[in-house]
């Protein structure tokens, strides 16, 4: 499974996202990397403090739009990897295009802040719709919902809007919902995920996001 964590716009969690969704998806015994293609290489950071008692998760670095692919589909044709999640630039360039196209499941991650973050998507949308057109086939992608906070007036408003957005641009919405918690930044941290922390609600959270992602994938 390839799967691509992006979002144009900074600050909506994508680089978190695709290091939890790897050691979820390590725990369970799956050869996981990660392809770190924005040029801020903090996956590469979070991979040299990850310390050698927890599953190995390699993370590889290329910004590169030209070579991109070709590293990603080596890793998984040659090198055996079940599970590569790439990291993605917080920018609509070139390489985004060539992720987009070439993974089996764009995931794009997004917070309930305001109008602002669900505009900022509209690209990405349209850059997916595109890319569809021209493979022939629908590049399944959904939103995940981050640093939810339920108990806010403004996010129950902002999930109303965004589920309009999603009937808009054939984009689904995960039903697994990441709530605004201390654990991901600790986690982030120590080189780790939210499961090999001691918050039993974040690690059940992002256990069910992994499922339902992989559920995604068996069926396509």
């Amino acid at each position: 499974m390839i799967l691509a964590s992006i979002n144009h716009k900074g600050g909506t969690g994508k680089t978190v996202i695709a290091q939890n969704l790897a050691v979820c998806y390590a725990n369970t015994g799956a050869k996981v990397c990660i392809v770190d293609a924005d040029t801020s290489q903090n996956s590469m950071r979070w991979f040299d403090a990850r310390g050698d008692q927890e599953p190995r998760i390699p993370v590889f670095s290329n910004p590169n739009h030209r070579t991109i692919r070709r590293t990603v589909e080596d890793l998984y044709n040659n090198e055996g990897y079940d599970t590569i999640i790439i990291d993605s630039p917080p920018s609509l360039e070139k390489i985004a295009g060539e992720i987009i196209s070439l993974s089996h499941i764009v995931l794009i991650p997004i917070s309930p802040t305001g109008g602002n973050d669900i505009w900022s998507t509209e690209q990405i949308a349209e850059e997916i719709d595109r890319l569809s057109e021209e493979k022939g086939q629908r590049i399944p992608s959904r939103f995940i919902i981050n640093r939810l906070q339920p108990n806010l007036k403004v996010h129950q408003m902002f999930l109303e809007a965004l589920r309009e957005h999603s009937r808009v641009y054939n984009i689904g919405i995960l039903e697994t919902m990441l709530h605004l918690r201390t654990a991901y930044g600790m986690a982030n941290l120590y080189g780790q995920g939210v499961y090999e922390q001691d918050d039993p609600k974040a690690a059940a959270e992002m256990v069910n996001l992994a499922n339902e992602i992989q559920q995604i994938f068996e069926k396509l």
